[in-house]
């Protein structure tokens, strides 16, 4: 990665309350900080480049605070790992808000630092320092982070970001706010600073689910004949994928996966009997229905899942539930879904869960008891550029799809067409459901995975890209390589979905449902705007025919250290499987 190289050499002394923070964030580890400049963290900055050299953690400079903590999420998704992310003072905490709340709803770390004029008010300068100062600016995000709080001393910084540092990385993870005084940065400090031994402030390990909790589990699985598991949060070590492998395999069990998370399952193993989903389809539902014991391993929705079938509120069979979820949910938002009926409950994480079982769980292979679900056939318009066309077009561009990580993916993508094989195939959506994240969360799988061996390819859709586009430049700048293509259907299809079918209920005419969702008139040149951010445009791409050449141009541009973006035109519509349905439509 490129960073800035400042001139001279950095000043060694730890002489201002900012050179603490700066201090604090190179003992923690973390090599990367995004940011878009404010004055309210002028003294942060400086001790950033002047006292630290702008290394360990180097900044990454972004056109948008919203990027600045989408490209943080994504460095965690790809890492289990936070990165810190700055937020100039009140509105740069409003601009990068929705990107906190798909963090937070993702149970992703981030240690996030904000700022806010000096709470002297002797201190501030006319109007500018005013409007930037908030009583309690952390109140305006309480409810979507882990923990906030604002030191008004050198001491109190110290413990504050230490605990901050422990709370975004003990389970269940999320974000993390530290709002820096700027009066405190900017002063000079009285005594030598003490840090503290970082070894004694360290995360505890996670919760494991008490004996008697596992042994009444394992009696139930060890009986169980249509045992499903449903693979929900996991992590990104290969040996817990493997071991979870292993637990299904003793059980005979069979398994679904979700596409808003992480690969945690190789979903070409027959085990894995339906591709990664969004939401239930009746099919995937009466599989929940027949399983007579359920497993849930921190299913995100798990009373979607078994407590709202059809013409049974009861969930049909038992259900092993294991989650820390519960230990994050407020009243402000409702992202602790529906209550799922459970029969044994753990509070414990996944890959404890998983430990545990495989304890007491005898060794051996089991067959599945079912097969996968049979799909239907897909019509294929040799004229048209369609998404099956798209993965096995990109498929084919590398020698080693298994060396690839998806960062993104849109609605349609045919995972039978690419499997997932690692923890670090996909690394999920974005969580919180905030269109516009795609491009920066994207920039930060690649920040983290072109250290790591791995290539970064991201399927978009428009309207997400389109919002923030400009991550894109961050990529660039920073010379991080990473291949971008966007399903351009020139409109907000998803929602005219929805306003067809609000239409069908009212007896209306469904073909207006393109108004106020076309993006036309004009139609957007993308290549050219991602050519002026320094990347390689491509396209639009209008022809099947000439979609394999310019796949080919972007992964020659990726491979060569370039940001490559591949503009590809597909009609409103196509990106749907033919095996959705109108009534999978109402409740998407």
């Amino acid at each position: 990665m490129y960073y800035d190289k400042p001139e001279g050499t950095p000043d060694d002394k730890v002489a201002w309350g900012s050179d603490i923070a700066a201090q604090l964030l190179r003992r923690f580890g973390f090599p990367y900080i995004s940011l878009n400049p404010g004055a309210s963290y002028r003294g942060l900055h400086d001790s950033i480049v002047n006292h630290l050299g702008n290394v360990t953690p180097s900044m990454v400079l972004c056109q948008h605070e919203d990027h600045s903590v989408a490209i943080a999420h994504g460095y965690a998704k790809a890492t289990g790992e936070p990165m810190a992310c700055v937020l100039h003072s009140n509105v740069g905490l409003m601009h990068g808000m929705m990107s906190l709340y798909n963090a937070y709803c993702d149970r992703v770390p981030m240690f996030v630092l904000g700022a806010t004029g000096p709470m002297d008010s002797s201190q501030r300068r006319p109007w500018i320092d005013w409007i930037h100062t908030t009583a309690d600016q952390g109140a305006m995000v309480r409810d979507i982070v882990k923990w906030d709080n604002t030191p008004t001393s050198p001491d109190a910084l110290m413990e504050a970001m230490c605990k901050a540092n422990i709370l975004t990385r003990s389970y269940p993870q999320a974000p993390t706010l530290i709002t820096l005084d700027a009066g405190l940065q900017e002063a000079s400090l009285p005594n030598e600073a003490m840090f503290p031994d970082l070894s004694r402030y360290q995360a505890p390990e996670p919760p494991r689910p008490s004996k008697d909790a596992i042994a009444k589990a394992a009696a139930l699985l060890k009986g169980a004949k249509r045992p499903l598991v449903l693979v929900g949060r996991s992590g990104v070590s290969m040996d817990d994928w493997k071991k979870r492998v292993d637990l299904v395999e003793r059980l005979g069990a069979i398994v679904m996966t979700d596409l808003k998370l992480r690969a945690c399952f190789p979903t070409d193993h027959p085990a894995h009997v339906a591709e990664p989903f969004n939401q239930f389809s009746p099919a995937t539902r009466a599989i929940v229905a027949e399983a007579d014991v359920i497993l849930s391993l921190d299913w995100v929705d798990l009373g979607g899942a078994v407590g709202a079938l059809k013409g049974n509120p009861a969930a049909p069979g038992k259900v092993i539930a294991c989650s820390l979820d519960q230990m994050l949910h407020n009243g402000a938002h409702a992202n602790y879904m529906s209550l799922a009926q459970c029969d044994v409950f753990m509070a414990a994480t996944t890959e404890t869960v998983v430990d545990d079982l495989l304890d007491v769980i005898p060794a051996g292979k089991k067959a599945p008891w079912r097969g996968k679900l049979e799909a239907k056939q897909k019509v294929d318009d040799p004229s048209r550029i369609t998404m099956p066309k798209i993965a096995n077009a990109l498929r084919a561009a590398f020698a080693d799809p298994d060396k690839v990580t998806l960062a993104g993916l849109c609605r349609g993508w045919p995972c039978d067409l690419w499997p997932f094989h690692d923890s670090q195939a996909y690394t999920g959506k974005d969580g919180g459901g905030g269109i516009g994240s795609g491009a920066g969360i994207s920039v930060g799988v690649a920040l983290a995975m072109h250290t790591r061996g791995r290539e970064t390819v991201a399927v978009l859709g428009d309207g997400d890209f389109l919002m923030g586009a400009s991550a894109v430049w961050s990529a660039v700048r920073a010379q991080v390589p990473m291949l971008i293509v966007l399903n351009n259907n020139r409109s907000y299809f998803n929602d005219e979905l929805h306003q067809e079918t609000v239409a069908r209920r009212r007896n209306r005419p469904v073909g207006n449902r393109w108004i106020g969702q076309s993006i036309g008139n004009p139609e957007v040149d993308i290549a050219s705007l991602c050519t002026s951010y320094g990347a390689v445009g491509i396209g639009p791409v209008k022809e099947p025919g000439d979609l394999a050449a310019a796949i080919a141009k972007g992964v020659e541009a990726m491979r060569a250290g370039r940001v490559a973006v591949i503009d590809v035109h597909v009609n409103p519509g196509e990106e749907r499987s033919a095996r959705s349905t109108i009534e999978d439509r109402k409740t998407s």
